[in-house]
């Protein structure tokens, strides 16, 4: 058998990695022309640590990453509203807060090496097989083309056969990386319309975001450095702390938050991972998360069923329902999070105070628990 997997992001890489463990043969093809600067920050929650125990890649994880024990919620004052521990009693890994750059080191050292700057140029569906022409002259046959190529996905369009529009959420974000360490937890603070989340990482840096509710593509309200610290003055620490630490806006990153679902996730002998089949807004952390779910979950169909359409149908029966579960509660607890109105503000942050920790405890389990289909370490 022989895999085309296109994108070599997080969840292309994690599929590599995990069909290389069971000696099934795949290239990769990556549009980007080189690696550099990934991204910023990401946590791997202890559901995903078990999955990169079952790759092998959780020590070198870990070595690159952060623990992190605790995700608090406060209002923009500091004042806690919810603390939730992230320890599962058998899920022994912890969570694990890591620069993308690094995770994406970690996932390439375990897969094949992806082409770069390569795309495809066309994709001739057979019975016995796919042929693929590339957009620098070669061809390839490939028994199944798995696209990775996340939310604006190229081949995705072979699969659902039309465009598949994504959804913005009225809001958007900054993020960046910073020097220093200025709380253990993983810190997100509500205000009005706008939120902080400051993430400690490996090597004494913090990972750093902003939310902003504003139009689709809208441009930044601030033309520098100090008009950004401005926007988000009425935060206490961690938050202040950690803007004072931003030195230039260069490596700045800005997106809209959005989420899309393909309406099917396969057809024969092409199928959908990660973003390109359900990219989800980050307010549970889940996002690479759950590609790299799907990456464990299609390798060993694949493995055990060959590239076959029950392999396939398998898959998607067996992913969708979780990850439009978390793309559905996402959505809403980030619609929450950026309200505005100071009485629905006070409401909402006096439910979270009064909410028991267990019952918080409980939404979390439901989150990290619940892999159908994945193997774990």
């Amino acid at each position: 058998m022989k895999v085309l997997i296109v994108g070599g992001g997080i969840g292309g890489l994690a599929l590599g990695a995990a069909l290389a463990r069971r000696d099934v043969e795949a290239d990769i093809i990556e549009r980007r022309p080189a690696y550099g600067d990934e991204g910023a920050g990401i946590v791997l929650g202890p559901n995903v640590m078990s999955v990169m125990k079952g790759l092998a890649l959780h020590e070198a994880v870990v070595a690159a990453g952060h623990p992190v024990g605790l995700a608090r919620i406060t209002d923009a004052s500091g004042r806690v509203l919810q603390q939730t521990a992230y320890a599962m009693p058998d899920l022994p890994l912890p969570a694990t807060a890591i620069h993308r750059d690094c995770l994406l080191r970690v996932l390439r050292a375990a897969s094949p090496a992806p082409r770069l700057g390569v795309t495809l140029s066309s994709v001739e569906r057979g019975a016995d097989g796919v042929d693929v022409a590339f957009s620098d002259g070669t061809t390839g046959r490939y028994d199944v083309v798995v696209g990775a190529d996340g939310i604006r996905s190229a081949v995705r369009s072979q699969v659902c056969g039309t465009e598949v529009s994504s959804r913005y959420s009225g809001y958007t974000c900054w993020r960046f990386v910073v020097d220093g360490h200025f709380e253990d937890a993983v810190v997100e603070m509500w205000g009005r319309g706008r939120r902080v989340g400051v993430v400690p990482l490996g090597e004494g840096k913090s990972y750093v975001f902003l939310t902003l509710n504003a139009p689709r593509r809208a441009p930044p309200p601030w033309t520098d450095l100090a008009g950004l610290r401005a926007t988000y003055a009425g935060f206490a620490d961690p938050a202040r702390s950690a803007l004072a630490a931003l030195e230039h806006m260069d490596g700045v990153l800005h997106n809209d938050i959005e989420d899309c679902s393909a309406p099917r996730w396969w057809r024969p002998r092409v199928v959908l991972l990660g973003d390109a089949a359900h990219a989800v807004t980050p307010n549970l952390g889940q996002g690479a998360g759950l590609a790299i779910e799907d990456a464990a979950a299609l390798a060993q169909l694949l493995a055990t069923m060959g590239p076959s359409d029950a392999a396939l149908a398998r898959y998607e029966d067996l992913r969708r329902p979780r990850a439009e579960r978390i793309r559905d509660r996402s959505w809403t607890l980030g619609k929450v999070a950026q309200w505005e109105s100071g009485l629905a503000r006070r409401l909402r942050d006096a439910a979270l105070v009064w909410t028991p920790e267990s019952v918080a405890r409980g939404e979390l389990e439901k989150v990290v628990r619940d892999m159908p289909g994945v193997p774990v370490g």
